[in-house]
């Protein structure tokens, strides 16, 4: 699939979550908003009923003078003299509690012409109970002034998100569902298209570098054929030897290959002897040294841990070495300058590598240990292997109990370092000690 088509469907896929985004929004707030009227509802039917019940039981009570004391005027004598406050008081408990609405609330009768308050309890909420949205005429009741009895609710607001909070809750949870499974399925639609490119990549770099030993030993196989090389023992065992330097070449490569599926499902054996560690690198260094002569550049080695002794599988460590100081050749420069050292810090012998070549970049930083992966050298592919060499060195310094660390700069070079631990605590196997190691190149 074109990256262009994948882009248009993220994007599409994307802006329809955004929609499904926006329309539950937009669903709260409408239940939010249905909530309330059916609060607003409620309530006006309870003060109305309030409102009727006191109207049907005033000619059965008598005006009350203690309702009004030494600091009421004749004006508010009179208006609690025709609501009775404490009978209104016992109704709006009972109406609101048989209407199950918060009982957490302030009512009073007001003049909402003047905005005094005769009867009641307003509390801290005096402005705010002359301004409720909820409150009834008393009309009936007392005509002289228009007068109105009106209740405020102080938790109104999360009265009515309590009430939507288990739709919501629900809402929300099935969107989250929704976004991770959008995500997880973009990330790893992705993470496959990557690795299909980089299956893509190795079979094409597999296919490269098994077609120069067969076309080189095919040359040489026709020159054998011709009569006129039979005559010369000399040529003869020339193009044998072609044939068979040639032949262990691919056998080589075809065991990289198997090693592949080895590596990942971690049926690698190890055989862990004890041996001199900087002795081992010193062997790598010097077997490597020719072929970095070759190439005009230099190899330094600084030996720091002179004598250390490790457990460890002696043919894969330094396989570990050799694929670091290959990697340090392949990535680097016209004239390679690689460092070597070694050292012990804590209860670990460590190897650095140290190139001046190319240098990793932080994006493919993330990448370069993980198997069949290779660090693009843009539109020049003179760099050969099959992505396999980071990834055995993680895998076999992480089964011996260490660890690997790299730092790079791009464009100014890279700094490998394996960290062994000197002496294991635990058991470093798996399957068996006692089985062959198996040569890995990278």
């Amino acid at each position: 699939m074109q990256k262009k088509t994948v882009a248009l469907l993220i994007v599409i896929t994307s802006l329809a979550l955004a929609g499904i985004i926006v329309i539950q929004i937009y669903w709260v707030k409408n239940a939010l908003h249905l909530q309330e009227e059916q609060f607003d509802n409620k309530v006006q039917v309870t003060l109305k009923s309030v409102v009727n019940r006191m109207f049907d039981a005033r000619d059965s009570l008598a005006p009350d003078p203690s309702v009004c004391d030494e600091h009421c005027d004749h004006r508010t004598y009179q208006v609690l003299s025709a609501i009775n406050p404490l009978r209104l008081d016992s109704l709006l408990q009972e109406e609101f509690g048989g209407m199950e609405i918060s009982r957490e609330y302030y009512w009073g009768v007001y003049n909402p012409a003047c905005g005094s308050l005769f009867a009641g309890e307003a509390g801290p909420y005096h402005d705010k109970l002359i301004n409720t949205n909820h409150f009834v005429s008393l009309s009936c009741l007392y005509q002289r002034e228009q007068l109105m009895l009106g209740v405020y609710f102080p938790s109104e607001r999360g009265v009515l998100w309590l009430r939507i909070f288990p739709y919501l809750l629900l809402a929300f949870i099935l969107l989250a569902i929704v976004i991770f499974a959008f995500s997880f399925t973009i990330f790893s639609f992705l993470r496959q298209k990557k690795l299909s490119e980089m299956k893509s990549d190795f079979v094409n770099n597999m296919t490269h570098e098994f077609k120069t030993p067969i076309a080189t030993i095919s040359l040489a196989s026709e020159m054998l054929l011709n009569n006129g090389v039979n005559e010369s023992v000399a040529r003869t065992r020339r193009y044998a030897k072609i044939i068979h330097d040639e032949n262990q070449r691919l056998k080589q490569q075809v065991e990289q290959v198997l090693q592949i599926a080895v590596l990942d499902k971690g049926q690698y054996r190890l055989k862990i002897k004890t041996f001199v560690a900087d002795d081992a690198v010193k062997a790598c260094v010097k077997s490597f040294e020719l072929t970095v002569r070759d190439k005009g550049g230099m190899i330094t080695y600084k030996p720091e841990a002179a004598g250390c002794a490790i457990k460890a599988d002696y043919h894969h460590f330094t396989n570990m070495v050799n694929n670091l100081l290959d990697n340090a050749a392949k990535y680097s420069r016209e004239y390679p300058e690689i460092m070597v050292s070694t050292g012990i810090s804590g209860n670990m012998f460590f190897v650095g590598v140290q190139d001046k070549g190319i240098g990793i970049s932080h994006e493919n930083m993330k990448h370069i240990f993980r198997n069949l992966y290779r660090v693009p050298t843009g539109n020049v592919h003179d760099v050969k292997g099959f992505g396999l060499g980071l990834f055995y060195v993680k895998t076999m310094a992480e089964a011996h109990g260490g660890y690997v660390k790299v730092s790079s700069e791009l464009n100014k070079g890279s700094t490998f370092v394996i960290y062994i631990p000197i002496d294991p605590k635990l058991e470093i196997s798996r399957n068996s000690h006692e089985s062959e190691s198996e040569d890995i190149a990278g």
